[in-house]
Protein backbone atom coordinates (compact mmCIF):
# COMPACT_ATOMS: atom_id res chain seq x y z
CA UNK A 1 0.00 0.00 0.00
CA UNK A 2 0.84 3.22 -0.51
CA UNK A 3 0.17 6.71 0.59
CA UNK A 4 1.00 10.33 -0.38
CA UNK A 5 1.09 12.61 2.78
CA UNK A 6 -0.11 15.55 2.30
CA UNK A 7 2.13 19.40 3.00
CA UNK A 8 2.87 19.07 6.49
CA UNK A 9 3.52 23.07 6.85
CA UNK A 10 -0.19 23.70 5.73
CA UNK A 11 -1.33 20.98 8.80
CA UNK A 12 -3.73 22.64 11.59
CA UNK A 13 -2.04 20.06 14.21
CA UNK A 14 -4.43 22.37 17.10
CA UNK A 15 -7.00 20.73 15.46
CA UNK A 16 -7.21 17.71 17.78
CA UNK A 17 -9.26 15.60 20.35
CA UNK A 18 -7.88 12.99 22.79
CA UNK A 19 -8.09 9.27 21.89
CA UNK A 20 -10.98 7.96 23.31
CA UNK A 21 -10.18 4.40 24.50
CA UNK A 22 -14.09 3.37 24.87
CA UNK A 23 -14.57 3.72 21.27
CA UNK A 24 -16.36 0.07 20.19
CA UNK A 25 -18.36 -1.85 18.64
CA UNK A 26 -19.18 -5.76 18.06
CA UNK A 27 -21.38 -5.36 14.74
CA UNK A 28 -19.53 -8.34 12.65
CA UNK A 29 -19.17 -5.73 9.76
CA UNK A 30 -16.72 -3.70 11.75
CA UNK A 31 -15.08 -7.37 12.80
CA UNK A 32 -14.41 -8.03 9.34
CA UNK A 33 -13.25 -4.41 8.64
CA UNK A 34 -10.35 -4.83 11.76
CA UNK A 35 -9.62 -8.33 10.78
CA UNK A 36 -8.91 -7.58 7.19
CA UNK A 37 -6.54 -4.88 8.10
CA UNK A 38 -4.86 -6.96 11.14
CA UNK A 39 -3.82 -9.43 8.42
CA UNK A 40 -1.97 -6.67 6.82
CA UNK A 41 0.25 -6.31 9.98
CA UNK A 42 3.28 -8.41 9.00
CA UNK A 43 5.47 -7.45 12.02
CA UNK A 44 3.02 -7.05 15.10
CA UNK A 45 3.85 -9.60 17.73
CA UNK A 46 2.11 -10.73 21.07
CA UNK A 47 -1.46 -12.62 21.68
CA UNK A 48 -3.78 -11.86 18.41
CA UNK A 49 -7.12 -11.18 20.18
CA UNK A 50 -5.43 -8.24 22.36
CA UNK A 51 -3.95 -6.88 19.31
CA UNK A 52 -7.00 -7.12 17.62
CA UNK A 53 -8.76 -5.24 20.51
CA UNK A 54 -6.25 -2.45 20.63
CA UNK A 55 -6.35 -2.17 16.63
CA UNK A 56 -9.79 -2.11 16.90
CA UNK A 57 -10.32 0.70 19.14
CA UNK A 58 -7.22 3.19 17.37
CA UNK A 59 -9.32 2.33 13.79
CA UNK A 60 -12.57 3.08 14.92
CA UNK A 61 -12.06 6.55 17.06
CA UNK A 62 -9.68 7.89 13.62
CA UNK A 63 -13.34 6.34 11.91
CA UNK A 64 -15.28 8.65 14.11
CA UNK A 65 -13.00 11.65 13.80
CA UNK A 66 -13.01 11.36 9.67
CA UNK A 67 -16.89 10.91 9.97
CA UNK A 68 -17.42 14.34 12.13
CA UNK A 69 -14.45 16.46 10.68
CA UNK A 70 -11.60 15.03 7.85
CA UNK A 71 -8.94 16.94 8.62
CA UNK A 72 -9.46 16.03 12.81
CA UNK A 73 -6.45 14.67 14.48
CA UNK A 74 -6.24 12.00 17.44
CA UNK A 75 -3.75 13.24 19.96
CA UNK A 76 -2.13 10.24 22.15
CA UNK A 77 0.05 9.82 24.41
CA UNK A 78 3.50 8.07 24.47
CA UNK A 79 3.68 8.23 27.82
CA UNK A 80 3.63 4.61 29.24
CA UNK A 81 2.25 5.83 32.32
CA UNK A 82 -0.98 6.50 30.45
CA UNK A 83 -2.14 3.48 30.23
CA UNK A 84 -3.51 1.39 33.25
CA UNK A 85 -4.86 -1.92 31.53
CA UNK A 86 -6.32 -3.20 35.18
CA UNK A 87 -8.22 0.85 35.65
CA UNK A 88 -11.90 0.65 37.07
CA UNK A 89 -11.64 3.19 34.58
CA UNK A 90 -10.37 1.59 31.53
CA UNK A 91 -12.34 -1.23 30.81
CA UNK A 92 -11.46 -2.42 27.72
CA UNK A 93 -7.55 -3.10 29.36
CA UNK A 94 -5.95 -1.03 27.30
CA UNK A 95 -2.13 -1.51 27.60
CA UNK A 96 0.75 0.09 26.35
CA UNK A 97 0.78 -2.49 24.23
CA UNK A 98 -0.73 -0.01 21.88
CA UNK A 99 2.77 1.97 21.64
CA UNK A 100 3.62 -0.88 19.49
CA UNK A 101 0.29 -1.32 17.62
CA UNK A 102 0.46 2.64 16.78
CA UNK A 103 3.79 2.24 15.66
CA UNK A 104 2.88 -0.81 13.36
CA UNK A 105 0.54 1.31 11.71
CA UNK A 106 2.93 4.00 11.12
CA UNK A 107 5.54 1.62 9.72
CA UNK A 108 2.96 0.08 7.50
CA UNK A 109 1.64 3.29 5.68
CA UNK A 110 -2.15 2.83 7.44
CA UNK A 111 -1.47 6.03 10.02
CA UNK A 112 -0.16 9.13 9.86
CA UNK A 113 1.65 10.72 13.11
CA UNK A 114 3.37 13.96 14.08
CA UNK A 115 5.45 12.93 16.84
CA UNK A 116 4.97 14.90 20.56
CA UNK A 117 7.28 16.22 22.80
CA UNK A 118 7.87 17.52 26.04
CA UNK A 119 10.30 20.39 26.88
CA UNK A 120 10.59 20.55 30.13
CA UNK A 121 13.59 23.31 30.55
CA UNK A 122 10.97 25.71 28.55
CA UNK A 123 8.11 24.13 30.52
CA UNK A 124 6.70 23.41 26.50
CA UNK A 125 4.88 20.37 25.46
CA UNK A 126 3.09 19.22 22.45
CA UNK A 127 1.38 15.86 22.45
CA UNK A 128 1.42 13.20 19.65
CA UNK A 129 -1.06 13.41 16.52
CA UNK A 130 -2.74 10.50 14.69
CA UNK A 131 -4.81 10.74 11.43
CA UNK A 132 -5.63 8.40 8.76
CA UNK A 133 -3.40 7.93 5.43
CA UNK A 134 -5.32 8.64 2.02
CA UNK A 135 -5.05 4.40 1.93
CA UNK A 136 -7.31 3.91 5.49
CA UNK A 137 -9.65 6.70 4.11
CA UNK A 138 -10.31 5.09 0.60
CA UNK A 139 -10.77 1.84 3.03
CA UNK A 140 -13.30 4.14 5.00
CA UNK A 141 -15.36 4.90 2.55
CA UNK A 142 -15.88 1.28 1.32
CA UNK A 143 -16.96 0.64 4.85
CA UNK A 144 -19.89 -1.83 4.77
CA UNK A 145 -20.87 0.21 8.69
CA UNK A 146 -21.22 3.53 9.15
CA UNK A 147 -20.74 5.78 12.47
CA UNK A 148 -24.03 4.87 14.17
CA UNK A 149 -22.42 1.22 14.43
CA UNK A 150 -20.12 2.37 17.10
CA UNK A 151 -20.54 3.32 20.50
CA UNK A 152 -19.06 3.51 24.02
CA UNK A 153 -18.31 0.17 25.27
CA UNK A 154 -21.52 -1.09 27.57
CA UNK A 155 -19.17 -1.57 30.54
CA UNK A 156 -17.71 1.82 30.97
CA UNK A 157 -18.14 2.88 34.22
CA UNK A 158 -20.19 5.99 34.23
CA UNK A 159 -19.95 6.63 38.32
CA UNK A 160 -16.41 8.98 38.84
CA UNK A 161 -14.64 9.36 42.66
CA UNK A 162 -11.71 12.10 42.20
CA UNK A 163 -9.40 12.23 44.86
CA UNK A 164 -8.35 16.10 46.20
CA UNK A 165 -5.89 16.19 43.85
CA UNK A 166 -8.20 15.26 41.55
CA UNK A 167 -6.94 11.85 40.11
CA UNK A 168 -9.31 9.39 40.02
CA UNK A 169 -9.79 6.68 42.60
CA UNK A 170 -9.56 2.96 41.63
CA UNK A 171 -11.02 0.65 44.51
CA UNK A 172 -13.90 2.43 46.01
CA UNK A 173 -16.46 0.47 47.30
CA UNK A 174 -20.09 -0.78 45.71
CA UNK A 175 -22.55 0.35 48.27
CA UNK A 176 -26.04 0.78 47.45
CA UNK A 177 -25.91 4.38 46.80
CA UNK A 178 -23.24 3.73 43.93
CA UNK A 179 -25.15 0.65 42.45
CA UNK A 180 -28.30 2.99 42.17
CA UNK A 181 -26.33 5.82 40.33
CA UNK A 182 -24.66 3.24 38.30
CA UNK A 183 -27.68 1.85 37.41
CA UNK A 184 -29.91 4.83 36.37
CA UNK A 185 -26.56 6.04 34.60
CA UNK A 186 -26.77 3.01 32.41
CA UNK A 187 -30.29 3.71 31.73
CA UNK A 188 -29.76 6.97 31.04
CA UNK A 189 -27.44 6.77 28.95
CA UNK A 190 -29.05 4.10 26.70
CA UNK A 191 -32.07 6.65 26.22
CA UNK A 192 -29.72 8.88 24.65
CA UNK A 193 -27.63 6.30 23.07
CA UNK A 194 -31.00 5.78 21.15
CA UNK A 195 -32.05 9.47 20.64
CA UNK A 196 -30.87 11.20 17.65
CA UNK A 197 -29.15 14.58 18.82
CA UNK A 198 -27.83 17.19 16.84
CA UNK A 199 -28.07 21.16 15.60
CA UNK A 200 -29.99 20.76 13.12
CA UNK A 201 -28.84 23.40 10.74
CA UNK A 202 -25.34 22.40 10.64
CA UNK A 203 -24.54 21.34 6.87
CA UNK A 204 -20.74 20.35 8.72
CA UNK A 205 -21.42 18.82 11.80
CA UNK A 206 -18.45 21.35 13.49
CA UNK A 207 -18.64 24.21 15.59
CA UNK A 208 -15.04 26.91 15.54
CA UNK A 209 -15.78 28.32 18.96
CA UNK A 210 -13.67 31.15 20.65
CA UNK A 211 -10.70 32.64 18.76
CA UNK A 212 -7.04 32.85 19.12
CA UNK A 213 -5.31 30.23 21.60
CA UNK A 214 -9.00 29.45 22.71
CA UNK A 215 -10.18 28.67 19.72
CA UNK A 216 -11.18 24.93 19.54
CA UNK A 217 -13.67 22.89 17.13
CA UNK A 218 -16.98 21.14 18.67
CA UNK A 219 -17.77 17.76 16.89
CA UNK A 220 -21.45 17.35 17.02
CA UNK A 221 -22.07 13.66 16.62
CA UNK A 222 -23.94 10.35 18.11
CA UNK A 223 -21.20 9.33 19.55
CA UNK A 224 -19.85 11.79 22.04
CA UNK A 225 -23.42 11.35 24.17
CA UNK A 226 -22.34 9.19 26.88
CA UNK A 227 -22.73 11.53 30.38
CA UNK A 228 -20.55 10.33 33.72
CA UNK A 229 -21.57 11.55 37.43
CA UNK A 230 -17.76 12.79 39.01
CA UNK A 231 -17.65 12.92 43.42
CA UNK A 232 -14.96 14.87 44.57
CA UNK A 233 -12.33 15.14 47.59
CA UNK A 234 -12.71 11.41 48.35
CA UNK A 235 -16.31 11.72 49.15
CA UNK A 236 -19.87 10.58 47.79
CA UNK A 237 -21.08 13.76 49.12
CA UNK A 238 -18.89 16.66 47.11
CA UNK A 239 -19.57 17.14 43.90
CA UNK A 240 -21.77 14.69 41.82
CA UNK A 241 -22.40 16.68 38.73
CA UNK A 242 -23.15 14.94 35.87
CA UNK A 243 -20.51 15.43 33.08
CA UNK A 244 -20.41 14.62 29.58
CA UNK A 245 -22.28 15.13 26.03
CA UNK A 246 -21.48 17.38 23.61
CA UNK A 247 -24.03 19.98 24.23
CA UNK A 248 -21.97 20.71 27.34
CA UNK A 249 -19.26 22.04 25.57
CA UNK A 250 -21.91 24.13 23.41
CA UNK A 251 -22.81 27.67 23.21
CA UNK A 252 -26.50 28.43 24.39
CA UNK A 253 -27.09 30.34 21.11
CA UNK A 254 -26.38 26.91 19.42
CA UNK A 255 -28.33 24.84 21.93
CA UNK A 256 -31.27 26.71 20.93
CA UNK A 257 -30.95 24.80 17.76
CA UNK A 258 -30.89 20.98 19.27
CA UNK A 259 -33.32 18.67 17.88
CA UNK A 260 -34.05 15.30 19.64
CA UNK A 261 -35.02 13.03 16.73
CA UNK A 262 -36.03 15.90 14.44
CA UNK A 263 -38.45 17.64 17.57
CA UNK A 264 -37.32 21.12 18.48
CA UNK A 265 -36.22 21.83 21.60
CA UNK A 266 -36.40 24.12 25.15
CA UNK A 267 -34.05 24.74 27.23
CA UNK A 268 -34.70 25.95 30.63
CA UNK A 269 -32.62 26.62 33.75
CA UNK A 270 -32.90 27.69 37.61
CA UNK A 271 -32.47 31.61 38.04
CA UNK A 272 -29.65 32.37 40.71
CA UNK A 273 -29.05 28.68 41.91
CA UNK A 274 -26.29 28.61 44.11
CA UNK A 275 -27.41 31.94 45.60
CA UNK A 276 -30.56 30.74 46.55
CA UNK A 277 -29.19 27.06 48.09
CA UNK A 278 -26.87 29.64 50.36
CA UNK A 279 -30.21 32.21 51.23
CA UNK A 280 -32.06 29.12 52.03
CA UNK A 281 -29.45 26.92 54.65
CA UNK A 282 -30.40 30.64 56.35
CA UNK A 283 -33.74 30.03 56.81
CA UNK A 284 -34.39 32.75 54.59
CA UNK A 285 -36.66 32.22 51.16
CA UNK A 286 -34.90 34.52 48.63
CA UNK A 287 -37.22 34.98 45.97
CA UNK A 288 -40.09 35.21 48.58
CA UNK A 289 -38.85 37.32 50.89
CA UNK A 290 -36.38 39.34 48.90
CA UNK A 291 -36.77 38.90 45.76
CA UNK A 292 -34.90 41.25 43.67
CA UNK A 293 -31.76 41.08 41.23
CA UNK A 294 -28.63 39.68 43.20
CA UNK A 295 -26.20 41.11 40.78
CA UNK A 296 -27.70 44.65 40.45
CA UNK A 297 -25.21 47.26 41.92
CA UNK A 298 -24.79 50.94 42.12
CA UNK A 299 -21.82 52.95 42.97
CA UNK A 300 -19.18 50.80 42.06
CA UNK A 301 -16.24 53.17 41.10
CA UNK A 302 -12.46 52.95 39.64
CA UNK A 303 -13.53 50.65 36.87
CA UNK A 304 -13.68 50.68 32.92
CA UNK A 305 -17.14 52.09 32.21
CA UNK A 306 -17.16 49.70 29.01
CA UNK A 307 -17.30 46.87 31.84
CA UNK A 308 -20.68 45.50 31.85
CA UNK A 309 -21.26 46.31 35.01
CA UNK A 310 -23.61 43.30 36.33
CA UNK A 311 -22.19 40.43 34.40
CA UNK A 312 -19.09 41.11 35.98
CA UNK A 313 -20.13 41.23 39.65
CA UNK A 314 -22.28 38.02 38.67
CA UNK A 315 -19.38 36.28 37.32
CA UNK A 316 -17.46 37.34 40.63
CA UNK A 317 -19.90 36.37 42.88
CA UNK A 318 -20.38 32.53 41.22
CA UNK A 319 -16.44 31.99 40.95
CA UNK A 320 -16.31 33.45 44.82
CA UNK A 321 -18.81 30.81 46.06
CA UNK A 322 -16.67 28.36 44.68
CA UNK A 323 -13.76 28.99 45.74
CA UNK A 324 -11.37 28.61 48.50
CA UNK A 325 -10.18 31.78 48.98
CA UNK A 326 -10.15 35.20 47.45
CA UNK A 327 -6.92 35.14 45.49
CA UNK A 328 -8.20 32.18 43.72
CA UNK A 329 -11.84 33.59 43.42
CA UNK A 330 -9.84 36.90 41.51
CA UNK A 331 -7.85 33.99 39.39
CA UNK A 332 -11.23 32.75 38.43
CA UNK A 333 -12.71 35.62 37.40
CA UNK A 334 -9.99 36.59 35.29
CA UNK A 335 -9.21 33.16 33.59
CA UNK A 336 -13.19 33.01 32.84
CA UNK A 337 -13.38 36.79 31.47
CA UNK A 338 -13.41 36.69 28.13
CA UNK A 339 -10.89 37.39 26.14
CA UNK A 340 -10.36 41.10 24.77
CA UNK A 341 -13.02 42.20 27.26
CA UNK A 342 -11.66 45.01 29.67
CA UNK A 343 -12.68 42.68 32.75
CA UNK A 344 -9.89 41.02 32.23
CA UNK A 345 -7.78 43.52 33.15
CA UNK A 346 -9.25 43.96 36.27
CA UNK A 347 -6.78 44.19 39.62
CA UNK A 348 -6.88 42.54 42.54
CA UNK A 349 -7.90 45.03 44.57
CA UNK A 350 -10.71 46.45 42.29
CA UNK A 351 -12.09 42.77 42.45
CA UNK A 352 -12.07 42.86 46.16
CA UNK A 353 -13.49 46.22 46.17
CA UNK A 354 -16.63 44.38 44.04
CA UNK A 355 -17.12 41.64 46.42
CA UNK A 356 -17.28 43.34 49.58
CA UNK A 357 -19.77 45.18 47.43
CA UNK A 358 -21.71 41.70 47.08
CA UNK A 359 -20.78 40.81 50.55
CA UNK A 360 -22.60 44.01 52.00
CA UNK A 361 -25.68 43.52 49.79
CA UNK A 362 -26.36 39.63 50.64
CA UNK A 363 -24.44 40.01 54.45
CA UNK A 364 -27.33 36.78 55.51
CA UNK A 365 -24.36 34.52 52.67
CA UNK A 366 -21.24 36.60 53.00
CA UNK A 367 -19.54 34.29 54.97
CA UNK A 368 -19.71 31.63 52.24
CA UNK A 369 -17.82 33.44 49.87
CA UNK A 370 -14.40 32.96 49.48
CA UNK A 371 -15.45 29.59 51.66
CA UNK A 372 -15.24 26.80 49.45
CA UNK A 373 -18.98 26.15 49.90
CA UNK A 374 -19.32 25.02 46.06
CA UNK A 375 -18.50 22.09 46.24
CA UNK A 376 -20.91 21.24 48.59
CA UNK A 377 -23.57 23.13 46.54
CA UNK A 378 -22.47 21.16 43.42
CA UNK A 379 -23.51 17.91 45.25
CA UNK A 380 -26.92 19.72 46.36
CA UNK A 381 -27.81 20.38 43.03
CA UNK A 382 -26.98 17.39 41.49
CA UNK A 383 -29.10 15.37 43.34
CA UNK A 384 -32.08 17.97 41.69
CA UNK A 385 -30.43 17.11 38.20
CA UNK A 386 -30.40 13.15 39.36
CA UNK A 387 -34.35 13.45 40.32
CA UNK A 388 -35.02 15.16 37.23
CA UNK A 389 -33.22 12.59 35.19
CA UNK A 390 -35.00 10.04 36.92
CA UNK A 391 -38.26 11.68 36.22
CA UNK A 392 -37.61 11.83 32.43
CA UNK A 393 -36.05 8.45 31.69
CA UNK A 394 -38.34 6.51 33.56
CA UNK A 395 -41.64 8.14 34.26
CA UNK A 396 -42.28 10.59 31.12
CA UNK A 397 -39.43 8.19 29.07
CA UNK A 398 -38.30 11.07 27.06
CA UNK A 399 -34.95 12.01 26.48
CA UNK A 400 -33.29 15.34 28.59
CA UNK A 401 -30.17 17.01 27.98
CA UNK A 402 -28.31 18.36 31.28
CA UNK A 403 -25.90 21.39 31.53
CA UNK A 404 -25.74 21.43 35.61
CA UNK A 405 -28.57 24.14 36.43
CA UNK A 406 -29.75 24.03 33.32
CA UNK A 407 -31.84 21.17 31.00
CA UNK A 408 -32.92 20.72 27.77
CA UNK A 409 -36.07 18.98 26.56
CA UNK A 410 -38.29 18.42 23.27
CA UNK A 411 -40.47 21.68 22.83
CA UNK A 412 -43.64 21.25 24.91
CA UNK A 413 -41.98 19.42 27.96
CA UNK A 414 -40.90 22.53 28.68
CA UNK A 415 -43.88 23.11 30.77
CA UNK A 416 -43.50 19.45 32.40
CA UNK A 417 -40.12 20.51 32.84
CA UNK A 418 -41.11 23.76 34.70
CA UNK A 419 -42.84 21.85 37.47
CA UNK A 420 -40.72 19.15 37.92
CA UNK A 421 -37.78 21.39 38.32
CA UNK A 422 -39.94 23.25 41.10
CA UNK A 423 -40.92 19.88 42.60
CA UNK A 424 -37.06 18.76 42.73
CA UNK A 425 -35.79 21.92 44.21
CA UNK A 426 -37.89 21.65 46.69
CA UNK A 427 -37.70 18.30 47.99
CA UNK A 428 -33.56 19.01 48.10
CA UNK A 429 -33.69 22.25 49.80
CA UNK A 430 -36.69 22.58 51.43
CA UNK A 431 -37.28 26.46 49.71
CA UNK A 432 -40.72 26.91 47.99
CA UNK A 433 -41.21 28.21 44.71
CA UNK A 434 -38.12 28.56 42.82
CA UNK A 435 -37.78 30.57 39.79
CA UNK A 436 -36.67 28.99 36.87
CA UNK A 437 -36.29 30.49 33.41
CA UNK A 438 -35.69 30.03 29.67
CA UNK A 439 -32.73 31.17 30.02
CA UNK A 440 -29.06 29.78 30.40
CA UNK A 441 -25.80 31.63 32.22
CA UNK A 442 -22.96 28.86 33.72
CA UNK A 443 -19.95 28.89 35.08
CA UNK A 444 -17.63 26.69 36.68
CA UNK A 445 -14.66 26.61 38.09
CA UNK A 446 -14.37 23.15 40.48
CA UNK A 447 -13.74 20.76 37.17
CA UNK A 448 -11.86 23.11 35.09
CA UNK A 449 -14.73 23.32 32.32
CA UNK A 450 -15.63 26.97 32.41
CA UNK A 451 -18.28 28.46 30.07
CA UNK A 452 -17.78 28.02 26.24
CA UNK A 453 -16.69 31.08 24.82
CA UNK A 454 -18.80 32.83 22.29
CA UNK A 455 -19.12 31.58 18.80
CA UNK A 456 -16.73 33.49 16.18
CA UNK A 457 -17.38 32.01 13.13
CA UNK A 458 -20.52 30.12 11.85
CA UNK A 459 -21.03 28.01 8.77
CA UNK A 460 -23.32 30.59 7.37
CA UNK A 461 -26.11 32.07 9.47
CA UNK A 462 -29.15 30.32 11.04
CA UNK A 463 -31.40 28.87 8.88
CA UNK A 464 -35.22 28.33 9.77
CA UNK A 465 -34.80 24.98 7.20
CA UNK A 466 -32.90 21.45 8.69
CA UNK A 467 -29.80 21.39 6.70
CA UNK A 468 -29.73 18.50 4.13
CA UNK A 469 -26.84 16.28 6.38
CA UNK A 470 -29.47 16.75 9.00
CA UNK A 471 -31.91 15.09 7.39
CA UNK A 472 -29.80 12.31 5.72
CA UNK A 473 -28.12 11.23 9.05
CA UNK A 474 -31.80 11.59 10.96
CA UNK A 475 -32.91 9.35 8.45
CA UNK A 476 -30.39 6.91 8.82
CA UNK A 477 -30.17 7.08 12.05
CA UNK A 478 -34.26 6.12 12.38
CA UNK A 479 -33.93 3.10 9.93
CA UNK A 480 -30.16 1.98 11.66
CA UNK A 481 -32.21 2.19 14.98
CA UNK A 482 -35.24 0.70 13.53
CA UNK A 483 -37.26 3.77 15.29
CA UNK A 484 -40.90 4.28 14.41
CA UNK A 485 -42.54 7.24 12.65
CA UNK A 486 -43.18 9.31 15.44
CA UNK A 487 -41.67 7.90 19.34
CA UNK A 488 -44.00 7.24 22.13
CA UNK A 489 -42.63 9.88 23.97
CA UNK A 490 -43.61 12.46 21.44
CA UNK A 491 -47.70 13.75 21.96
CA UNK A 492 -49.52 15.55 19.65
CA UNK A 493 -48.96 18.83 21.68
CA UNK A 494 -45.33 18.59 20.79
CA UNK A 495 -44.08 20.97 18.01
CA UNK A 496 -42.42 19.08 14.89
CA UNK A 497 -40.16 20.86 12.72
Amino acid sequence: MTSNNSDTNNINYMNSRPLDVHTWSDYSEVNDFVDDIYLLLKSIKGHKKGNKRLLKVLLLDLYVAWCADPSLKIMFSRDNNAYKAKSRYNELHISKKILEIVDVLIAEDIIYEKRGFNDRVRGVAFRSRLWATDWLIEKFKAARFSQFHIHSHEAREPVVLRDKAKKDIEDYKNTPFVISARSLLKDYNQLLANTHIDIYDLEKPVLEIGEGKKKMRLQINQQDKFVRRIFNNSRWDQGGRFYGGWWQRCPKDYRKKIKMDGIMTAEVDFSGLHIVMLYGQQGINYWAEINEDPYQLHGINDIDPDINLRAALKLLMLTAINADDEAKAFQAFRFQAETGRPEKNLKNDQLKSMLEALKRKHEPIAHKMASGAGIDLMFHDSQITERLIKRFTYHHQCPILTVHDSYVVPFGYDRILHKEMQSAFELITGVTHPVVEHTTDYFDTIEDEPHPPDIKQHEGSYSAKPSKRHQKELGLFKEFKAKPDQESWVPEWTMVF
